[in-house]
């Protein structure tokens, strides 16, 4: 995936313009689409905002998105600073207070692609997403071209929601600072490594299952006491279990796993509740009459509390298990209604952990 958004970049940023003069062009019908999908994501995303995480809904967006359908590119909500790095674009004409650019189609687009990312090396200074956090995007049709579990706007939103609010927690910019520095002091490894470490590691793979059991069973547990005693258990058996690691390979764990686990699993939850409440928004009448993947919110019509625990707070290999460890963290948090959402991207290095820490006074 990295190598597909390094050639994308290249290929947007091939022509640099200093001096780009914007054409403004009236939207053709399906980009009319893609503007009220957006306009949609936007509600979206201030509805979230309420439900679970209020500054999320702060912006409408983030930062730029990068839209790809088979034959433009669009910039959704394009910082200015993009105007000096990209070739000479046209600005869709639309009513809202958003902006979207239209772009050539870059040469190797086929691919598919939803991902936050960022580059800090100054070598790719004129990259669009030089310290900045940009989402890059495949258009649903593209989409459940190569996801075939994706076969709606709707299920296309809930993913671009996910990579949405990645992207605003990279935009924080302690966040951002942390990360990067983690990255130059090789304290950090990215969640596809640490995930394929689970997946090779006998010892690694079989205590993080307990460590799972043992966040679910103090979930489900009836009292206090007994909350916090399993949760002291955890906290010992993940504790062995990196020091065992650490004498072995000389590589501690623990830093990108508490900030994977922060990151993965409070985006998992706001995942979760959308899921839950998706039906209570109003149906866009506009993509309900003319998005032919726009299918009325059906795909969620029954998604329960139940679903979304049998979903996410179990393990499987192919999806990073940090998710699913930082979901359950989360879920205590939440079951409780402990204030750990203030200043929680602030300080960035507080894992998920230290909190119920705090919390259950350990």
């Amino acid at each position: 995936m990295k190598k597909i958004i390094s050639s994308l970049l290249f290929s947007i940023c091939l022509i640099i313009s200093f001096d780009a003069k914007a054409q403004f062009i009236n939207p053709n019908e399906t980009e009319k689409i893609v503007i009220e999908r957006f306009e949609y994501i936007k509600k979206i995303k201030h509805y979230i905002s309420d439900l679970y995480w209020k500054p999320f809904g702060a912006k409408d967006f983030e930062g730029t998105i990068v839209y790809f359908n088979d034959s433009a590119s669009y910039f959704i909500n394009p910082l200015e600073a993009m105007k000096e790095k990209v070739s000479t674009y046209s600005v869709l004409i639309q009513d809202y207070e958003w902006n979207i650019w239209k772009l050539k189609l870059p040469f190797d687009t086929a691919f598919f692609v939803m991902e936050t990312t960022f580059q800090y090396d100054k070598k790719a200074k004129w990259d669009i997403n030089y310290n900045t956090p940009v989402l890059f995007c495949s258009s649903p049709e593209l989409t459940k071209k190569e996801k075939t579990e994706i076969t709606s706007t709707e299920e296309w939103t809930v993913a671009l929601m996910h990579e949405l609010y990645h992207q605003y927690q990279y935009s924080n910019p302690a966040i951002l600072a942390y990360v990067l520095r983690l990255y130059q002091e090789k304290k950090m490894i990215d969640m596809d490594s640490l995930q394929g470490i689970y997946l090779t590691n006998k010892m690694v793979n079989d205590t993080i299952k307990l460590e799972n059991e043992l966040l679910k069973k103090a979930y489900n547990a009836t009292s206090i006491d007994e909350e916090k005693k399993i949760f002291k258990e955890f906290l010992k058996l993940r504790s062995l279990r990196n020091l065992a690691y650490f004498k072995k390979k000389k590589f501690y764990l623990t830093t990108p796993e508490d900030f994977w686990e922060k990151m993965e699993g409070t985006c998992l939850m706001m995942e979760s509740v959308l899921k839950q409440n998706f039906t209570k928004m109003p149906i866009p009448e506009y993509l309900k009459n003319n998005d032919a993947m726009f299918k009325n919110d059906a795909p969620f019509a029954t998604y329960s509390a139940t679903q979304a625990v049998a979903d996410y707070t179990e393990l499987e290999d192919k999806e990073p298990y940090v998710g699913t460890t930082g979901y359950n963290m989360v879920r205590l948090l939440e079951k409780h209604n402990v204030n750990y959402k203030d200043n929680f991207f602030n300080y960035a290095s507080l894992p998920l952990a230290l909190q119920l820490k705090y919390f259950y006074k350990i």
